[in-house]
């Protein structure tokens, strides 16, 4: 640390962290620090995807992103869009994949093998790696940030910061977010966090005799009578409620909602499956076929017999037996089936956090703080969540790179 080269530190060795050094590095000779609080950087990303990392998604919508105080997040989106990502990733010695449904992911579909490259190319460029080491104040004197460390006696000096240091997801991962109050000394305002992208927990039974089921769902969060948010996508059923991206992607507003006894409307048959099951009913109506057959063309056999005890019919009723309005009261309850929600599994088993650094202390072309000059803030740190499927990672590093070249300029 001795010399009066200018000097760079991050605070955070993941994605937001570990892109931002790399661009600074590439566009300037600045002197780079790297510190996490983990025996080795880029810990949680190594876990992300289940293991496979997904960077990020062709499909990106702006307007998916949460964040306590709405924002256009249209700058850093059009500086950094999914395909200038997978050319930065590629450049670095990551090549890339998309599935049909538009998820990136490496070639090697190894997020091991991410951190291991970034790793690389950290070291290729200079950048010096502090690791097991967490950062426990910051203090500014005349135009430079001094930080103290748990590690050493002495303070050391930087002439510019990034805080990157994430949010409270994943504590078995040591996700700390002390430095807050650090933040909250230069009037820096931070939104309480909250679980994202985590599992639910339901009230009652249904869950538990519908545990195991797996499918695609419509989910509408409701507080009382007033519809909050809404998703679409794959859900499976558990012995404590529910889990899978349908319901995470809806997560992080249930916590505000718990005094007003939240709950959701699934609609197990969303889009063209009700229309399917409609015109198997119309064409088989006055015939002795199966009614229990119409719907297990389309849905678990599983939850066909649940309903099935939910409207007192027996299994072998054919079609002939039921008229249209009975039918119409099915479709209905299929689509509009009420699962009273007691909460989500916590900060342990989520992917991601709302709330963070308020985006309206910072400029979002650079990252930069309005407040304090020199503080630059990038990923999980900031107040902004987006749903599974790489948006979380992509705001990670898109955040990072424009932080980055922000910091690296004279």
């Amino acid at each position: 640390m001795q010399g009066n080269a200018f000097k760079v530190a991050i605070l955070g060795g993941g994605p937001a962290g570990i892109a931002a050094a790399l661009m600074i590095r590439h566009i300037s000779d600045y002197d780079v620090y790297l510190f996490d609080a983990n025996p080795k950087i880029g810990r949680k990303l190594s876990v992300t995807g289940s293991g496979r990392c997904n960077l990020t998604n062709l499909e990106l919508d702006p307007e998916r992103y949460y964040s306590t105080q709405p924002a256009d997040l249209s700058p850093v989106f059009s500086r950094w869009s999914p395909a200038d990502l997978r050319l930065f990733l590629d450049r670095i010695g990551i090549p890339t994949i998309a599935t049909d449904d538009g998820w990136v992911y490496p070639q090697s579909f190894s997020a091991a093998n991410v951190v291991q490259i970034l790793n690389g190319n950290l070291t290729e460029n200079n950048i010096h790696i502090i690791e097991n080491t967490k950062v426990l104040s910051i203090t500014l004197y005349e135009n430079q940030f001094r930080l103290t460390v748990d590690n050493r006696k002495d303070s050391l000096v930087f002439d510019r910061i990034l805080i990157a240091t994430g949010s409270k997801a994943f504590p078995q991962l040591r996700a700390d977010t002390g430095i807050v109050s650090e933040l909250k000394k230069f009037g820096i305002h931070v939104a309480p966090f909250f679980p994202a992208l985590s599992p639910v927990l339901l009230e009652n039974e249904p869950h538990k005799l519908l545990s195991g089921i797996r499918l695609d769902v419509n989910l509408k969060l409701f507080r009382e009578s007033r519809q909050i948010d809404e998703s679409f996508g794959n859900i499976i059923f558990t012995d404590f409620g529910m889990n899978g991206p349908g319901c995470m992607n809806l997560s992080h507003r249930i916590q505000l909602l718990l005094e007003n006894h939240p709950y959701f409307k699934v609609d197990f048959i969303p889009q063209e499956k009700s229309k399917i099951i409609e015109g198997i009913f119309n064409s088989k109506q006055d015939q002795n076929y199966p009614y229990r057959d119409i719907f297990l063309s389309i849905l678990p056999m599983k939850l066909v017999d649940f309903f099935f005890n939910e409207w007192n019919i027996a299994t072998d009723t054919k079609c002939s037996e039921i008229n249209h309005q009975s039918f119409g009261s099915h479709i209905d309850q299929l689509r509009n089936f009420k699962m009273q929600i007691k909460g989500t599994k916590g900060f342990k088993e989520s992917q991601a956090c709302s709330g963070g650094v308020l985006l309206s202390e910072i400029d979002l072309r650079t990252m930069e703080s309005l407040k304090i000059p020199g503080i630059y803030f990038a990923g999980e740190i900031l107040d902004v969540v987006g749903p599974c499927g790489g948006y979380n990672l992509h705001w990670a590093f898109s955040s990072g790179l424009i932080a980055g070249e922000a910091m690296g300029k004279p």
